[in-house]
């Protein structure tokens, strides 16, 4: 059996990169991972908005803002969830994909482009102490976790999460978003930082 492809517990692991790359999914994504990749998303900004956010008097530029915020995030956490797209992050070979897909796969460009906090501050009533906090905290997990043996990397990304959602609690930040720095350690330190086991439906030939 070829070591790319293993079985365990019925739990078919597959980390061949075949076919053409997707931006959203990865490689070889099922129907069920690309509704979940392009369409789940969908309905958080939605819940916030009927449940939250309209209860706020935001304008319709923070509003659209936070959807935009929230899409990114969320889908963002699923995305790179999936074992279509960690069989791209993760695999030992060299693949073949354009200019996206190699910021894509980058242990530390792709994090360090995520500037996307920044919009709070510029549209919302919080200190640019918020964003630079978030994001430099982020890239310190990411340096940290990949300087450690792999078998921490799951772990430490988990404790980072925890400490996130702690201190969600204690820095300040706008009404209506307090969740949002939390889950943008959660795209970026654990979804596409931590290596895990592409698993994949039925067993291929």
């Amino acid at each position: 059996m070829s070591k790319s492809k293993t079985t365990i517990k019925n739990a078919h692991i597959n980390w061949e990169c075949e076919g053409k790359f997707n931006f959203t999914t990865g490689f070889g994504a099922t129907k069920a991972e690309s509704i979940i990749a392009n369409y789940a998303a969908l309905i958080a900004p939605l819940i916030l908005y009927f449940f939250s956010w309209q209860e706020l008097g935001w304008s319709w530029l923070q509003v659209v803002v936070a959807a935009l915020l929230t899409l990114d995030m969320i889908g963002g956490v699923l995305t790179n969830s999936m074992g279509s797209m960690k069989r791209f992050l993760h695999t030992d070979k060299a693949v073949e994909v354009s200019w996206l897909g190699k910021l894509v796969g980058s242990k530390f460009l792709f994090p360090a482009i995520h500037f996307q906090l920044f919009a709070v501050p510029l549209c919302f009533d919080v200190a640019w102490s918020y964003a630079f906090f978030w994001y430099g905290a982020m890239m310190i997990s990411i340096i940290v976790i990949h300087l450690l043996p792999m078998y921490l990397h799951r772990p430490v990304a988990l404790l980072v999460v925890m400490m996130s959602i702690i201190g969600a609690t204690l820095i300040p930040a706008p009404m209506g978003l307090e969740w949002l720095a939390p889950i943008f350690m959660i795209k970026l330190v654990l979804s596409h930082g931590v290596r895990e086991e592409p698993y994949r439906p039925t067993l291929e030939d």
